[in-house]
């Protein structure tokens, strides 16, 4: 396999632990009797609600995290999200149990964020974020919806401090990837968080290259993950705020066009915000974040197998979404070019806000125009790439996507 590039590679702290490589497989196995055995240890809790799959699908995470060559620091790393997920469905089941009541709130007609990675969907959700109407969550509750146990709906500082502790965690193993995306606490984060509670995970292939996993996921029943997503919003949602009307979730995730067809069986009123970039563009930044993360955690990384996964990937995310799309009416989606959003940004909301028929006044122009002034775009620094060090020549990118930038003019 090709070697890591010298300057992806892990820094002194993580090279030291990967001195252990030679018994890795040893001291840090990866199983699913093992992590849910300390989830249930550490939480005090047993009860794995029904089996709506969650088993499975945690037996295609470890086939997958198994298949690629992890090195020790690598190891360590997926057990540390396994026990994170884990142990947060353990507090949802027994969240649910306590307050039967959650079930009640009603999560109507939110605003869904999605298109390729690296198309705006992070700037345009920072943007919303500034209308008082739109409830966006921030990067701590969605990394833990509910709090322990006896206290679940009321422990914001535990579950504010365990996402401080997991980021920092996260930040000192893959600093490099801050130039891409930078996540703090208080960030405006994406509703990724809640499937992976349902070890429908995004950071387990795009985080440790284990790309097997990221196509078994689209053979998946993914009904049940978004039935605990929107659970996960009920627990999460103000009854107050909700009784005045300014509980609209205003959600973002790339990774819904791949599953938009369980999204909206679910969510069936979703208001869709489709996001759009130059493909090549696109897929050298994803490209680019994906070997930040994943060449810390992987003994050996080929670049051009990261390359060709995110185009083969990213072509069947088109071809799924358009096909959902096709049955929708044209009033429930509406289309966003990121050139335009930037360039033209006022005018791009207030067509979005008129295509959902939300009101829109020069208060909340204001609103908008000042958090598009503190540029909101969650990187740290300049994130350079260049397509070609992963495979990838633009006009075959082109090519291949050439239906989809006729259609949106991309």
């Amino acid at each position: 396999m090709t070697e890591t590039p010298e300057s992806l590679r892990p820094g002194f702290l993580m090279s030291w632990v990967n001195k252990l490589d030679p018994i890795r497989k040893t001291i840090v196995p990866i199983n699913a009797r093992a992590a849910m055995g300390l989830a249930e240890r550490t939480t005090g809790l047993v009860d794995w609600g029904d089996d709506d799959g969650v088993f499975s699908r945690l037996e295609d995470a470890i086939a997958g995290l198994n298949e690629v060559d992890l090195s020790t620091a690598g190891r360590f790393g997926a057990n540390y999200v396994l026990h994170w997920h884990l142990s947060n469905k353990l507090r949802i089941v027994d969240a649910l149990k306590r307050h039967p009541e959650i079930e009640d709130v009603k999560v109507e007609r939110p605003l869904v964020i999605t298109g390729f990675f690296r198309t705006g969907t992070t700037y345009l959700h920072a943007i919303l974020a500034a209308d008082p109407k739109n409830r966006v969550g921030r990067a701590w509750e969605l990394m833990y919806p509910v709090g322990r146990p006896t206290r679940a709906l009321d422990d914001d500082p535990w579950r504010r401090r365990r996402a401080t502790y997991t980021l920092a965690l996260n930040h000192s193993w893959m600093p490099d990837q801050e130039v891409a995306h930078h996540v703090v606490p208080d960030s405006f984060e994406e509703c990724l968080f809640l499937l992976q509670n349902e070890l429908a995970s995004v950071t387990i292939f795009a985080a440790f290259g284990t790309f097997s996993y990221a196509w078994r996921t689209l053979d998946w029943n993914m009904v049940p993950p978004y039935e605990s997503h929107r659970r996960q919003l009920q627990a999460m949602t103000d009854a107050d705020a909700h009784a005045n009307g300014e509980a609209r979730w205003s959600l973002k995730c790339p990774w819904h066009l791949w599953h938009l067809d369980a999204l909206l069986t679910v969510y069936p009123n979703a208001r869709i915000i489709h996001t759009h970039r130059d493909v090549a563009k696109a897929l050298g930044s994803q490209a680019s974040l994906t070997a930040r993360m994943a060449s810390k955690t992987q003994r050996r990384l080929d670049l051009k197998e990261v390359g060709n996964f995110w185009l083969d990937y990213s072509r069947a995310g088109i071809d799924r979404g358009m096909r959902v799309r096709e049955s929708l009416p044209s009033a429930q989606v509406y289309d966003v070019r990121l050139s335009d959003l930037l360039e033209r940004p006022l005018e791009v909301l207030q067509g979005l806000y008129g295509h959902f028929e939300l009101p829109f006044d020069d208060e909340l122009a204001q609103r908008f125009l000042a958090r598009i002034a503190e540029q909101p775009t969650a990187q740290l620094g300049e994130h350079d790439y260049d397509i070609a060090d992963f495979g990838l020549e633009e006009g075959r990118v082109r090519e291949v996507f050439s239906d989809y930038h006729e259609r949106f003019g991309v």
